[in-house]
């Protein structure tokens, strides 16, 4: 039999056996084992993982990793640093097309590896746990070469067969969906018929004696049995509806149940006045409240068991309001919850920026936004993302939303004194690399998270204000110095959740009137072949049109330009400009794209958000004249813009490699034309002196300009006549020069 086509001889077995046992110690020791031995996991944990696999038949790996005993790194960090296994960064591995062929995708999947290179005999290969000799065995059988293992974490392999063997959407998600079904499935009683349970409730409120002490009869009527369904049945539906928010609101003749899903409310069910206390009461006793108490507001959680998804929290808030107390439970459900950076719907560039910045060692990054758009859970998805064995991350939270292995969680309790400052003032002694505010409200956090980060912490907190250049105005106002900000801010992301067009029922509309278009910030030559879908309506959206949310993204990166720009103190309008001159991508404009994708519709951008007249076109802004303050930059060396201009009032400083070399004093003058008749980089940058007022022509649009003004037609054609004149004078030189010689 011919070398490398049948069975490997018994020398490479023998070889391979000998690799296996040096690299880790452990021969045919299986991972768990492994685990168990060093303390990352008890033994009562170990059984049960195995029994789990008798019945699955799925590695114990991926087992321990779905029920929470270990975290994504555990195997990987144990086999490197104990076993001296490689670990193999798979982000900057390329394996050519020859390596794939031996080792294809129906392999791969079926021992949970990757090829990595070929030299000779010798494969290179990647598994999620490679400590299983027997196993190696038989894959080195299939495959006919002889191995060398590394270990590499499940998720970054499955990322590789995505990347690299180009499985289909459907393929890479299933190894993610199973991810809720390795617990034994606890069946969750649903109700069918609410009118008659609440028929049952309302009756047997009735029967109850009104003559008994009022809060002894509400919590008897609130431990009664319809009551109790009732209450289950609305938090069900709730959660199996994927709701985000319960509201329960009495009035004079009912109580209405309200549903918040996609951020959008809509009403659910009318319950009559007569058990709003026992519903009141029945829900106050799940959170741990005073039942008595119906005067002033107050907050609890409530844990609910929920079949396959283990345990949903739910954050409840009580409110007197004129026929009762409002209730609004909002839905923590950690099993929907999403923490992975890469799903959120980050724009590529944004998603680069972001990595950018939290691979720093140290700054301060704020995430911004209206309550319930979205802020905790792209702060949890970059702690998440630098959740390792090696990074400590001190977490105060008010309150605490979702508890993660591995990050240190501090729910504030201002009552006590343990305030948002306090907190982070006890950080600063424990050691952390990594630190999460929930929110800067006074002038105190905002120093301490300042020191923190000016002092080797990397540090996130958040903000309510309305886009990212208006964080930096609201963190002058709290009292805090512009150079301390322009030297600890390194990024400010403003978000947006935006309803998504239902994939099954969205429809191509054109009922949109093209100036509003234009108005909105689509430019005018896109109009005409702007594809625009809309909202129908199907069972799978329940009729709206709309099913999920996306995110809209403002990211402003903390360049060496807009750092000068903060610290200089200047406005808001001004710091947008450079901002945007800088590559920020505005709100309305990352809404604008999801249009033009057919991701949401125009409704659901023009209300989450606003255009600013710094985002707008020039010709939208001002079609004659722009006016510029002392020092602001009308056109920066380098860029690749092609306006020009006519100076109308005031003069200008013309800067070249940071030194003044003229200025442009005369009213009429052109500049920067030259760019837009050659698209060559701008050669200087031009400064306003002082105040000025000039005039902008689009350099894309030079028919439209030629053709409407006939005095900078004749100026262009003076300029390009000169150019050329200038060139053949060169020409001639240069021709006779060769000539001579």
């Amino acid at each position: 039999m011919r070398p490398g086509i049948g069975r490997p001889s018994s020398s490479k077995n023998t070889s391979l056996n000998a690799t296996i046992r040096d690299q880790s110690g452990a021969g045919k020791v299986k991972v768990g084992e492994i685990l168990s031995k060093d303390g990352y996991i008890t033994s009562t944990q170990l059984k049960h993982a195995l029994d789990l696999q008798k019945t699955n038949n799925e590695r114990l790996g991926s087992i321990l990793l779905k029920l929470g005993y270990i975290e994504e790194n555990t195997i990987v960090n144990v086999l490197s640093r104990l076993y001296n296994y490689p670990v193999a960064d798979l982000t900057k591995v390329a394996p050519d097309e020859q390596v794939l062929k031996i080792l294809p995708y129906d392999i791969a999947k079926k021992y949970m590896t990757f090829p990595l290179s070929l030299k000779g005999e010798d494969l290179s290969i990647t598994m999620a746990e490679p400590t299983d000799t027997a196993l190696i065995e038989n894959l080195q059988n299939e495959v006919k070469k002889t191995l060398q293992v590394s270990v590499s974490t499940e998720k970054d392999i499955i990322h590789a067969y995505r990347t690299h063997y180009k499985i289909k959407d459907d393929e890479y998600e299933s190894y993610f969906r199973g991810k809720e079904e390795v617990e034994e499935d606890v069946p969750v009683t649903t109700v069918d018929d609410f009118g008659s349970l609440v028929s049952e409730a309302e009756g047997d409120v009735e029967l109850k004696s009104f003559h008994e002490e009022e809060n002894l009869k509400d919590e008897y009527l609130a431990n009664d049995a319809p009551i109790i369904k009732l209450v289950n049945g609305i938090l069900i539906k709730a959660i199996n509806d994927g709701i985000s928010d319960v509201h329960i609101e009495p009035f004079e003749t009912a109580v209405q149940v309200r549903y918040r899903l996609d951020g959008a409310l809509y009403k659910s069910m009318n319950l009559p006045a007569t058990i709003k206390n026992a519903l009141t009461s029945r829900i106050k006793i799940l959170a741990g409240l005073d039942i008595a108490e119906r005067r002033v507001p107050q907050d609890g959680r409530i844990k609910m068991s929920f079949g396959k998804r283990q345990d949903v929290d739910l954050r409840v808030s009580t409110l007197p309001i004129m026929h009762g107390e409002s209730i609004v439970m909002r839905i923590l459900d950690r099993g929907a919850l999403s923490v992975d950076l890469t799903k959120l719907g980050f724009d590529k560039n944004i998603f680069e920026i972001i990595k950018r910045c939290i691979s720093r060692p140290y700054g301060l990054l704020l995430v911004t936004g209206p309550t319930g758009s979205g802020k905790t859970t792209t702060l949890y998805s970059i702690l998440n993302t630098l959740n390792k064995e090696d990074i400590k991350i001190l977490t105060a939270e008010d309150p605490i939303e979702f508890n993660f292995r591995g990050i240190n969680q501090v729910n504030v309790r201002e009552k006590v004194g343990l305030t948002f400052a306090v907190a982070l003032r006890a950080f600063l002694r424990q050691d952390p690399d990594v630190i999460m505010v929930g929110e800067i409200r006074d002038l105190e956090t905002a120093e301490i998270a300042i020191k923190a980060a000016t002092t080797g912490h990397l540090v996130f907190s958040t903000l309510h204000t309305n886009d990212s250049p208006s964080t930096i105005s609201r963190m002058m106002d709290i009292g805090i110095p512009p150079y301390m900000l322009a030297s600890s801010i390194t990024m400010v992301l403003s978000q947006r959740l935006s309803r998504k067009l239902c994939n099954k029922c969205k429809v191509e509309v054109n009922y949109h009137d093209p100036k509003e278009l234009q108005n909105m910030g689509f430019s005018e030559e896109e109009i005409p072949d702007l594809k625009i879908l809309g909202p129908k309506g199907c069972p799978g959206c329940n009729q709206t049109g709309y099913k999920g949310r996306i995110g809209l993204y403002e990211l402003m990166e903390v360049t060496e330009e807009v750092a000068k720009v903060i610290n200089a103190g200047v406005p808001e309008d001004q710091l947008r400009k450079t901002a945007i001159q800088e590559g920020m991508m505005t709100l309305r404009e990352a809404g604008l794209e999801k249009i033009r994708n057919g991701i949401t519709s125009v409704e659901e951008i023009l209300k989450n958000t606003t255009i600013t007249k710094e985002a707008l076109p020039a010709y939208l802004v001002s079609p004659d004249t722009e006016e510029y303050s002392d020092r602001e930059m009308i056109i920066r060396e380098g860029n690749t813009d092609t306006d020009f201009f006519k100076l109308i009032q005031g003069s200008l400083i013309v800067v070249k490699g940071g030194k003044k070399i003229a200025q442009i004093v005369q009213p009429g003058e052109y500049f920067g034309e030259i760019a837009a008749i050659t698209g060559e980089p701008r050669t200087a940058s031009i400064l306003s002196n002082k105040r000025s007022i000039v005039k902008r022509f689009p350099g894309d649009k030079l028919e439209e300009v030629i053709e409407k003004y006939p005095d900078v037609a004749k100026h262009l054609f003076e300029v390009l006549g000169t150019r050329l004149h200038q060139a053949d004078k060169n020409l001639v030189k240069l021709i006779a020069a060769k000539v001579k010689g």
